[in-house]
């Protein structure tokens, strides 16, 4: 009697290894299956027992139910994975290489083992004729259930019999319909989108230490026409000490270091406070700082409310600069702190902090053509510092520095008039803000996330121009000042900011907007 049965046994794995056995029927036990890894090297898969079920899901890459029915089959091994179900997936298209199965797995967020089936042995065993398709087994290797998977009928059929054989109970309804893409008509290969990308992100101080300088503050960033950043700051003894200079650094393309930072521009008489740096749509490059022309002695931190706005320009992608030249004949005491923006009309806005009438707010300077003298346009008080972007609609959104929360004002006449600002939800204490609109049109905004201290800095996208942002990511959250961003987007949809670091240097980060959302995938 042992004889027979061991010779019995004997014959079922000789068949289900050779492809030779007849198409597996309910209760009949699949013995060793020859399955072919992606690398083509072949294995049998025979350790049922190890496990109380085994599900056998014939797919392809080609299929659209298969493409179909990822989402629940991932919801499902999630589920029970951690009970000691495995799926394995079989993939019975001849010429369906190994490349493309493991780049649908990857780009689907499939963690289940993937086979090819390149002869269609396995699939002749099963009996199979369509992706998807499902066998499940249960500890001693038998069918106990055949169904589809190509929509919710049949994968609350599948996983009602998955929920029987855990709990060690008779499948009650052990055969379903099947539905789905004909094994023999698999369809094309296809393009499938990659949800998850490539997370990047990178960091450096722009210098560590300058002689003859201590403390350094509010920094800008621009990329010359060239691929070059350019790196603008100031910094000195103190926050508006005589010594007070601007500084310059580069980084070339391709490179991770900046160059030894140089004074562009000191005067002793009238430093120069915050600059910024940009490029206009000639690539010309143009800075525009405030000097500090109040009388001295100046205490550290005074001087703010006279400073007049001065402009120098480059052709070169900054190794030369020209002349400074005030932006107006006349006194506007004001001091920029984020670059300005191109309008969909072509003029530059330029947002600065300003005095009216001893209000502190905000004027927007214009520009509306590369040689066209600068024009004063408007001044809204409830805010400080604007960051600006242009709608899809052409309407503009500023938001402001802010005690406790950032404020925000919108203009649908190209900045000449403002509403009335209005607190938003962002936190704010009273510190610099940045702020750009990506090439895809998703904002992204560097601020404080706080209403007491500049720590943390944190940036948050919002895909909705505005009207909503998401939870803030934190760039820095050690004790300490993390201040004063600037981001722009790079020509390579990269995301660059500078800040204050500590007051002791310059800080760099790089990243990409999939850093920003994209924090599980399938592992």
């Amino acid at each position: 009697m042992h004889f027979l049965l061991k010779a019995c046994c004997l014959v079922v794995v000789l068949a289900a290894t050779h492809g030779a056995a007849a198409e597996l029927k309910l209760g009949e036990p699949a013995g060793p299956v020859t399955l072919t890894e992606l690398s083509g090297e072949a294995i049998e898969m025979k350790n049922y027992a190890e496990r109380p079920a085994t599900a056998v899901l014939i797919l392809s890459a080609r299929s659209e139910a298969t493409l179909g029915a990822t989402a629940e089959l991932n919801r499902l091994n999630q589920k029970y994975r951690q009970r000691g179900v495995l799926i394995v997936g079989v993939c019975p298209i001849a010429d369906e290489s190994a490349d493309e199965l493991r780049t649908f797995a990857q780009r689907r967020g499939l963690i289940i083992p993937l086979y090819r089936d390149p002869k269609g042995e396995v699939t002749a065993r099963f009996g199979a004729k369509f992706t998807p398709e499902v066998f499940l087994l249960d500890r001693r290797g038998a069918l106990v259930y055949h169904g589809g998977f190509q929509d919710d009928k049949s994968r609350q059929a599948y996983e009602a019999a998955l929920a029987s054989v855990l709990l060690k109970q008779p499948v009650k309804s052990p055969t379903q319909t099947v539905a789905g893409t004909p094994i023999d008509k698999p369809g094309e290969q296809r393009e499938i989108a990659d949800p998850y990308g490539v997370i990047s992100f990178s960091s450096e101080l722009v210098f560590e230490k300058i002689p003859q300088a201590a403390a350094y503050h509010c920094s800008t960033i621009c990329e010359a026409a060239n691929g070059d950043l350019l790196c603008l700051w100031y910094g000195g003894t103190y926050e508006s000490a005589h010594d007070q200079a601007l500084y310059l650094s580069r980084r070339k393309p391709g490179e991770r270091s900046w160059s030894t930072p140089r004074i562009i521009l000191q005067d002793p008489k009238a430093p120069p406070g915050n600059g910024v740096i940009f490029r206009d749509a000639g690539d010309k490059l143009t800075i525009v700082w405030g000097r500090m022309e109040g009388t001295r002695p100046m205490g550290r931190g005074q001087g703010w409310d006279r400073c007049r706005l001065f402009a120098r320009s480059s052709t070169d992608h900054g190794e030369t600069w020209s002349q400074d030249r005030p932006l107006f004949e006349e006194t506007l005491w004001c001091v920029p702190r984020n670059p300005p923006i191109t309008l969909n009309s072509g003029a530059l806005l330029l947002p600065v902090e300003g005095l009216q009438k001893e209000v502190e707010g905000s004027y927007f300077l214009t520009r509306p053509t590369p040689d066209a003298a600068w024009q004063k346009t408007s001044f809204t008080g409830g805010g400080s510092q604007p960051a600006v972007i242009q709608r899809k609609d052409n309407s503009l959104l500023s938001l402001m520095r802010h005690s406790l929360w950032i404020t925000q004002i919108t203009s649908r006449d190209d900045g000449k008039t403002w509403t009335e600002a209005t607190p938003t939800k962002l936190k704010n204490p009273d510190s610099g803000i940045t702020m750009t609109r990506l090439k895809n049109g998703h904002l992204v905004l560097v601020y404080n996330d706080s209403q007491t201290s500049r720590t943390p800095l944190s940036i948050v996208r919002s895909t909705d121009e505005g009207k909503t942002w998401e939870k803030p990511q934190q760039l820095e959250s050690n004790p300490g000042e993390y201040s004063y961003p600037c981001v722009i987007q790079t020509a390579d949809e990269k995301i660059h900011i500078t800040y204050t670091f500590r007051r002791w240097a310059i800080k760099h980060v790089e990243l990409n907007e999939a850093w920003l959302y994209q924090f599980e995938r399938s592992d």
